[in-house]
């Protein structure tokens, strides 16, 4: 995970969430299996360019290029599967592969990381395995920070084989090219 800095709610979902919030919620609590909708493709658009500037079109979770590397997705990091009343909550949208979506599904654990969280830093949580292209949680860290770190690891999947082995190729490719920008690659906080 790699830190970022939220950007301000684009303002057509600041105009229209408390509507489609409050429509959402109630055609939950009438049918449990009512459908999510952005109910505006121009919206969902904006939304989608406004959250993968934040991240310079990476994942959230895993740091990778989204496009090119996976299916961009919208993530709801509380599911709205579970929280319908934070479906539209601009906070609650990150940017998303949709390799990490499709691992963590509807799960969701009150000591999951955000990696725009204003206190978040990779090395407060996790150490680079550059052995083994793991992300393992610090053992300097406290032992909340090491559980959060863990259940952030199983529920993204970050530790997946694919993932390992896609680090340690941007580890050699980075480490043999030293007139390349961090920018220019995947998985910079595995970088750093």
């Amino acid at each position: 995970m790699y830190k970022f800095a939220r950007l301000p709610q684009p303002e057509c979902l600041a105009r229209n969430a408390p509507e489609w919030t409050e429509d959402f919620v109630t055609a939950r609590k009438g049918n449990p299996q009512a459908p999510f909708s952005w109910r505006s493709a121009g919206c969902y658009q904006t939304i989608r360019s406004t959250l993968l500037e934040m991240t310079q079109s990476r994942c959230a979770f895993c740091d990778a290029f989204l496009g090119a590397e996976s299916r961009e997705t919208v993530e709801h990091f509380r599911p709205k599967k579970r929280f319908p009343e934070l479906a539209y909550l601009w906070s609650n949208l990150f940017p998303c592969c949709d390799v990490c979506q499709s691992r963590k599904r509807d799960i969701f654990d009150e000591l999951l990381i955000r990696p725009d969280d204003e206190a978040y830093s990779f090395s407060r949580y996790f150490v680079a395995n550059f052995h083994t292209g793991e992300v393992d949680p610090s053992p300097a860290a406290p032992v909340e920070d090491q559980e959060r770190a863990r259940r952030t690891i199983a529920i993204y999947g970050l530790n997946i084989p694919q993932r390992k082995a896609a680090r340690l190729r941007e580890w050699r490719n980075f480490s043999a090219r030293a007139d390349q920008l961090l920018a220019d690659f995947n998985y910079r906080y595995f970088l750093q």
